[in-house]
Formats: C-alpha cells, sequence, structure tokens
C-alpha cells in the first residue's frame, strides 16, 4: 500500500451565519503586518475552533448589516484600525452598544484609531512614542479572561517588543495585565524612541470595558507577540488571547474547542512499588500510562498490569526493551538492520501475549530518537499515535525543537499527522524540551534536593497539566518511574492531593492518553460551518466527523461566563439564548 507523506494542508474555512468572528484585515497595508496574520491570529482562531469569516478592507468595507451579522469584531491586524473609517469606527462602537456584539483587537496603535473606538475606551493622553518591553506581568486574576494565571505572575519573551501607552482610561474600563519598564527596557526604549522620558514603572498593556450591551478588549502590545521569535503561541499566555475573545463575544456562543482533558504517564517503567502508585492516581480520577521497559518487568507483575488494563485503571506502552536498548531504533546510531528489527519486534510481541492484552496505540519512545523504519511494524500492529512529538530520523542532538507540528509548528503543544507517513498522528501538550519531568529538582535523586520536596513536586504537577489546558490543548503530566525509589505511595498520595486542590477551580476531563490521541485525531478537519441566531435559539451547523465529539457552548451566566459540553446529533446542534 502506498504511504502517504509531507505536510498535511490545514485549509482555513470561513463560517456562515450571524453567530461567527468577524476578523477584520487589510492585505494592501503594510506587508510585513498582514503576512504574519495567518500564523497569529488566524491559525489559533482554528486551533480553538472559532467559527469566523474574514473582512479584508481592502475588498470589502464594513457596514450596519455586516454587524448585524456577527457576534464580535475581531481587528487582527497591526493598523487595520487606522485603516478603519470614522463612520466604520462609529458603526463598530454602535454595534457594541446595541445590539451587544463584541469587539476584540489584537492592533496595538491605539495612537491612529479613529475617536469612536479611543472613546470607548475612555482612553487620554496617548503617549505618542511606543515604549520597549520583554516582560508581562498579570496585575489582576479575579477576571475571567486572566483566571488561569496567578496574580503576579510574569511572562518574559525572547525579545523585546513595542507597546503603547495609554496614561489615562475610562472609569469603567479595567487593566488586567501590564508590561514592565524598568532599567533594561527604558535603555532600549530609548534606543528606539530617542527624545522620549518614560517614568520607569508598570505600564497596563490588556484593558476591557463595558459598553452598553456589549464588550471590548484592546491589547496595546505589538501582535507579534504572537510569533515564535518573539514569544509565540502555547507557551504561557495563549488564555490571555482565547478568554479575552469568549468574555467578550455575544452569547451563546459555540466554538469547537478542545476538551480539558488531562492525563499522566511514567516513564522508564519496571515496575517500583509493584505498580501500586496506579491505584494512587485512580483515587483522584487519573488513569495514566506506565511506559515499560519489557526487558525488566518481573513476570509476577505481568498479572498486575492485565488486571488493571481490564479494569479500566491505566493503560501501558512499551517505552524500550531496556535502558539501553531501544525498540524504535539503536540510540546515537541510527535504525537497526531489517533482521534486528524483526527480532526486536518478535520479543515485544512475546511479552505482550503473556500480558493477554495489546499495548496502548499511543508510542512514547525513550531518549527522544526513533527511526522511520520502525513505522511499518507499528503501524501493523495499530501503534499509530506518538507523544511527545519528535522527529523521526534525525539524532536527538540534532533535532530542532523550534519546528514540530499544527498549529503552530511546535513539538511542544501539537496535534497533526506524521509527514514520514500521514497514516500516523503525533500530539503534545506538554512544556518545552528539558522540563518533561514534574519531579525534577525536588527528590535527593542526584542530589537536586536535600530531601523530597512534595510541596514543590505537586506545584510543578499542577503546572504541568495546567500548561496545556491554558493554550486549549491538553494537560499532562509526566515523569520517570525511578523518582519512586525515594517516593514512598504515602507521599505520592500527598502529592496528588495537593495537584488535585491547586487545580480544584480548573475546568478537567480527565482521560487515558489513547482516548485523546483518538479524539484529536477525530476532530481533524471538523469544523463549525455556519451558526445563526433565530428566534431565541442558536442553530449549530457543523462538517466532518462529529461522532465522539463534544462542542462548548459559552454563555453568560449571573455576570459569570459559563461553559457547557453537548454533542452535536446528525452534525447539527439547537442551543437555547
Amino acid at each position: 500500500m502506498e504511504v502517504k507523506k509531507g505536510k498535511v494542508e490545514h485549509i482555513v474555512h470561513s463560517s456562515k451565519g450571524n453567530a461567527v468572528l468577524l476578523v477584520v484585515v487589510n492585505s494592501m497595508g503594510p506587508y510585513w503586518h498582514y503576512s504574519i496574520v495567518e500564523e497569529t491570529v488566524i491559525y489559533a482562531l482554528m486551533h480553538f475552533g472559532m467559527p469566523f469569516r474574514i473582512l479584508d478592507l481592502a475588498k470589502e468595507r464594513i457596514t450596519a448589516d455586516t454587524l448585524k451579522n456577527c457576534a464580535a469584531v475581531i481587528l487582527a491586524q497591526n493598523l487595520v484600525g487606522g485603516d478603519l473609517s470614522l463612520e466604520e469606527s462609529s458603526m463598530i462602537v454602535e454595534a457594541v452598544k446595541e445590539p451587544g456584539i463584541g469587539f476584540v483587537s489584537f492592533d496595538n496603535d491605539i495612537r491612529i484609531n479613529r475617536a469612536p473606538l479611543i472613546e470607548m475606551f475612555g482612553f487620554e493622553r496617548i503617549n505618542p512614542h511606543p515604549y520597549a518591553t520583554d516582560t508581562i506581568r498579570i496585575s489582576k486574576n479575579g477576571h475571567y479572561i486572566t483566571e488561569m494565571q496567578s496574580e503576579g505572575e510574569f511572562h518574559t519573551f525572547d525579545r523585546m517588543l513595542t507597546c503603547i501607552s495609554a496614561e489615562i482610561w475610562g472609569e469603567d474600563t479595567i487593566p488586567l495585565a501590564e508590561g514592565i519598564l524598568g532599567r533594561e527596557q527604558l535603555i532600549r526604549t530609548r534606543h528606539v524612541t530617542p527624545y522620549s522620558a518614560f517614568e520607569p514603572i508598570n505600564h497596563p498593556l490588556l484593558f476591557i470595558t463595558g459598553h452598553g450591551r456589549g464588550r471590548a478588549v484592546q491589547f496595546t502590545i505589538n501582535p507579534r507577540v504572537w510569533r515564535k521569535g518573539y514569544y509565540g503561541h502555547a507557551r504561557g499566555i495563549d488564555d490571555l488571547f482565547w478568554r479575552s475573545i469568549i468574555w467578550a463575544v455575544k452569547k451563546p456562543f459555540v466554538a469547537n474547542m478542545i476538551p480539558p482533558f488531562i492525563s499522566m504517564s511514567m516513564e522508564d517503567c519496571s515496575g517500583r512499588l509493584d505498580f501500586k502508585y496506579v491505584d494512587v492516581c485512580n483515587r483522584y480520577g487519573l488513569k495514566p500510562m506506565p511506559s515499560l521497559f519489557t526487558r525488566l518487568v518481573p513476570q509476577r507483575l505481568m498479572p498486575v498490569i492485565a488486571s488493571q488494563i481490564e479494569g479500566n485503571k491505566a493503560e501501558y506502552s512499551t517505552h524500550a526493551l531496556d535502558y539501553h536498548n531501544l525498540l524504535f531504533g539503536a540510540y546515537g546510531r541510527g535504525p537497526y538492520t531489517k533482521e534486528e528489527y524483526d527480532g526486536i519486534f518478535e520479543q515485544e510481541d512475546i511479552f505482550w501475549n503473556k500480558i493477554g492484552h495489546r499495548p496502548s496505540p499511543v508510542n512514547r519512545p525513550h531518549l527522544g530518537e526513533w527511526y522511520t523504519e520502525s513505522l511499518p511494524y507499528l503501524k501493523e500492529r495499530g501503534r499509530i499515535f506518538f507523544s511527545p512529538a519528535l522527529q523521526p530520523g534525525v539524532l536527538k542532538l540534532d533535532q530542532n525543537y523550534n519546528e514540530g507540528s499544527w498549529p503552530y509548528d511546535l513539538p511542544t503543544c501539537c496535534y497533526d499527522h506524521l509527514p514520514d507517513d500521514n497514516d500516523f498522528y503525533v500530539f503534545a501538550g506538554g512544556l518545552e524540551r528539558g522540563m518533561e519531568d514534574f519531579f525534577t529538582g525536588t527528590t535527593p535523586i542526584l542530589r537536586e534536593s536535600e530531601t523530597l520536596d512534595i510541596g514543590k513536586a505537586a506545584t510543578n504537577c499542577s503546572m504541568h497539566m495546567t500548561h496545556g489546558l491554558r493554550s486549549g490543548f491538553f494537560g499532562i503530566a509526566r515523569f520517570h518511574e525511578q523518582k519512586f525509589t525515594v517516593v514512598s505511595l504515602d507521599q505520592w498520595d500527598e502529592i496528588l492531593k495537593n495537584v488535585m486542590i491547586k487545580i480544584s477551580g480548573w475546568e478537567k476531563k480527565p482521560a487515558m492518553l489513547s482516548e485523546i490521541a483518538w479524539y484529536l485525531k477525530n476532530r481533524e478537519g471538523t469544523y463549525i460551518k455556519e451558526t445563526d441566531f433565530s428566534e431565541k435559539r442558536l442553530n449549530v451547523m457543523l462538517e466532518g466527523d462529529t461522532s465522539g465529539l463534544s462542542v462548548s457552548v459559552f454563555r453568560n451566566e449571573e455576570g459569570h461566563v459559563t461553559r457547557e459540553f453537548l454533542k452535536p446529533e446528525e452534525n447539527s446542534l439547537e442551543v437555547g439564548c
């Protein structure tokens, strides 16, 4: 059978109806502003499953009828606010007031906006000079947009970005985040904008306001913050992106988002504590995936593995034969010969026949190295998923962790077909390379800590789980089973108890990794085709395979944004308003 190879194209679909986002761009604007819209805004909207259509000011102008047929206006390109006429700006502000559509501007240059957009936020004394910052600080976390963040939390970019400073804002306008303007930032600011003088303080860069029946959001940091070379998506502030839209948009609003799955996996497993750590995970609703060194698992523990699989308590995979002998190729050397692969997979089949069950379809290669020559053996056995999403055929030292998969070309938070064979699917929802094990720095192993630091381990674990949720992927906590040489079952219970307390206020759906994998693969190519308000009902039509999907329905209820997960029937959904 012919193998399909290459990057799979992800098509930008336009949605119809009056309950979609209107994404405003200008293809005749400066090239380096318009050219980044896809990677900064469009791909993110596709990832979050939000229905939208694009309005290009170079081809079409905003009218009152246009605004009646959308749930929110998104200014997706820098300087596009200045491209709007006074009349268009006034119409947007009136539509926010009544009938209450949302407004979100990622266009940070409020200096050139028309008066209605400026007055909606009550901005005064807008500094004519931009300032530079490489740090964003969350100033409030009691709001829907920032409640996934910790108050006072900092995020540092890879390079400086310009921001516009509004020094006075309206009584009903609230700043939620701010840019740091300290000594280093002032030095850069004075270099890029000579003759300007800024007070070394924190300047707000994310504003929200209510206007009539509607809501509005204004970012005053350059939208290049969403590019990989600056900070990029899926590194810690994507919740500000998607929650700004969800908070502002006219509701009910429907999005085909990934449900907030959480899961856990252990690597280098041979059966420490007789796999009883799985039972502790189950106590807190988690169904983990231990990845095995198959040669090191004692015969007496094989029934334990079988029982946990049969009881739907855990799924198991092959990590490697042992620490030095990989399943997928020779570490640091390259692929095995055909004879070597034949022998290794025969050994692996014997192991799983003894267990009496097939391993998980999710592969987690030991030492982060694997080779395409192993793919036919895996496909024959139905093991078509890889997580994390590494680069097959490339030695570990040569792998580029700035290159990856859809939607943001990352290996850390992604889901996509494997370019080497499109029948395989890769997915990940974790932190950057080198931060995979949440026990790092918390145990006496390698003298990373003098004693076991239960509090720090719990904090790290909760951070791992919530990182993917912030970015709209899934939460995954990973560690190595060797840690159970210094962590007792009682201590493990204490750690997980603390983790669950820390994430108690988060939306979460515990799931096995294979369940997450199949959900992501089945969601591929499915989008909201049309969504309309009609007679106090929101009618939604989806395109693609919706079997097994749960669509997010957002509402405003008693001042709070709520979410309900509904399953479409025959690609359609009716939601009461």
